[in-house]
C-alpha cells in the first residue's frame, strides 16, 4: 500500500532498518536524493511517496528494507534505487544521520538541483518544478546560465534535455 512518508515516519523507517542491519551484524550506507532530501533537509514538503537513493551493501539493505515494509505495512519499494540512472560520478553528499549500523547521507543542494533539472518531470503529480524553484532560491541563482554551470559540474551538457533549458529560462526570467 502506498502511503505518504513524512519526516517522522522516514526516521522511524531508518531506525527500523538500522535494527534489522544490527541483527545481521551488517554496516550499511544510504545516499539519499530527491523528495526525501527535500523533506528531511529542507522541510519544503510534508512528505514523499518513497525514498530514492542508492545503498550498500545492496542485497543486505534490500532484504532488510523488505522486512521493514512488512513490519510497517507499507509498499515494498519504499526504499528504491531506481534513481541510479541519474547519479553522477561527481555527486557529493553530506552525512545526515549516523546510527549504530546505518549511515545516511543527503545530496548537496547543488547536486540535488542538477539531478532535478536533468530529470525535470513536469506535471502536478511531480514535485520537480517546485523543488527546482526552491533550490534556485536557496542557492541564490537568478540566471539560467548560472544554473546550467552547476548542472554541467555533474553532467555532460549532451545529457541535459532541451526541456531543461526552456524550463530554466522560464523559471528565471
Amino acid at each position: 500500500m502506498k502511503i505518504l512518508l513524512d519526516k517522522k515516519t522516514i526516521l522511524e523507517l531508518f531506525n527500523a532498518l538500522n535494527q534489522k542491519l544490527h541483527k545481521e551484524n551488517v554496516q550499511g550506507e544510504l545516499y539519499l536524493v530527491g523528495g526525501a532530501v527535500m523533506c528531511l533537509n529542507f522541510n519544503t514538503r510534508p512528505s514523499t511517496l518513497d525514498i530514492d537513493g542508492y545503498y550498500a551493501p545492496k542485497t543486505k539493505i534490500k532484504e532488510a528494507a523488505q522486512k521493514v515494509a512488512e513490519e510497517f505495512n507499507i509498499n515494498t519499494d519504499w526504499l528504491n534505487d531506481a534513481v541510479k540512472g541519474f547519479l553522477s560520478p561527481h555527486g557529493n553528499f553530506s552525512e545526515y544521520l549516523e546510527l549504530s549500523h546505518l549511515k545516511i547521507f543527503c545530496a548537496h543542494p547543488e547536486y540535488l538541483l542538477a539531478m532535478k533539472c536533468l530529470c525535470m518531470r513536469l506535471g502536478k503529480e511531480f514535485h520537480d518544478e517546485s523543488d527546482i524553484r526552491y533550490l534556485l532560491r536557496y542557492l541564490n541563482i537568478t540566471k539560467s546560465e548560472d544554473a546550467l554551470k552547476i548542472i554541467e559540474k555533474y553532467y555532460d551538457q549532451k545529457l541535459i534535455p532541451q526541456k531543461t533549458f526552456y524550463a530554466l529560462e522560464e523559471l528565471l526570467s
